[in-house]
């Protein structure tokens, strides 16, 4: 259990949650200041880690070229090619950073800066997108769908935790993660197939829909969760930051979805053809 106890992650839980399933609820412009802000402190956690590693990336370019992103992410993509739009930010980024580093920055600096984009906002803006997503076959399916995210994320948390405290006896990834066992995993993902099946089971999402939610949450949610513990452990430091008491950083409680929102969003992509050709 993370520094703060169990009295300081329930007071945060109570009400973070609400504030986090409000917003998400409300959509639109709302869910977008929520990933904005979610990815603005996990960027500013992100670039101190790095700062631990040697490196000084430039956190105010990074900053707002991150909340442009997320700008991109909830405009209209009937506007734009919104995928080709973030990546002329990324390269206009890219230009800035050129000028600076004529003027004696290092490139390792400007990679790590590039990094914290496509790792954090750029992933997590994914979100919005499915919150914003119908086809009219379910009513009010994108908040739903979105509010499954949080769901099979927080369940798959769940199980592995308690899967893996009472059954866990194999490694996962040792030089990564200590903690964590092949039996906390395989219960994380059972939670999550079992929460999505559950979600598809009382109509909220398609059938397909909830495969492909069980598979994100279930499988690179939790490699989402490894590789920031990978981070971590680099650049030597137990949490990405204290701010939330008990539970770390926003980077700490955010890593999941990094992973699993763009899964989901990719499929709601190409799901036209997938259907047409099953």
């Amino acid at each position: 259990m993370k520094k703060g106890g169990l009295g300081s992650r329930l007071l945060v839980a109570a009400w973070g949650i609400p504030l986090l399933l409000g917003l998400t609820w409300l959509g639109g412009w709302w869910t977008a200041l929520l990933i904005g802000c979610i990815s603005t402190m996990a960027l500013i956690e992100y670039y101190s880690m790095q700062k631990e590693l040697g490196r000084a990336p430039t956190k105010w370019i990074g900053i707002i070229t991150g909340l442009a992103i997320i700008f991109v992410w909830k405009i209209d993509i009937t506007k734009f090619d919104i995928i080709y739009f973030h990546w002329v930010l990324i390269v206009a980024c890219l230009i800035l950073m050129v000028f600076m580093m004529m003027r004696g920055r290092s490139h390792l600096d400007f990679s790590s800066t590039l990094s914290g984009l496509i790792y954090i906002p750029l992933l997590a803006g994914s979100f919005i997108a499915v919150r914003d997503w119908n086809t009219g076959s379910i009513e009010n399916e994108g908040r739903w769908l979105a509010y499954g995210i949080w769901g099979a994320i927080w369940i798959c948390d769940t199980a592995a935790y308690f899967g893996g405290k009472a059954l866990g006896k194999h490694k996962l990834a040792p030089t990564i993660s200590p903690n964590k066992t092949v039996e906390g995993f395989l219960f994380g993902f059972a939670g999550s197939v079992i929460f999505s099946l559950a979600w598809w089971k009382v109509g909220l999402i398609e059938l397909d829909v909830s495969i492909i939610l069980a598979i994100a949450a279930g499988l690179f949610g939790q490699v989402g969760d490894l590789a920031e513990s990978a981070l971590k452990r680099e650049a030597k430091v137990k949490d990405s930051s204290a701010l939330l008491p008990g539970h770390g950083g926003i980077l700490d409680r955010f890593d999941s979805l990094l992973f699993t929102a763009p899964v989901v969003a990719m499929y709601l992509v190409v799901r036209p053809e997938v259907l047409y050709y099953l």
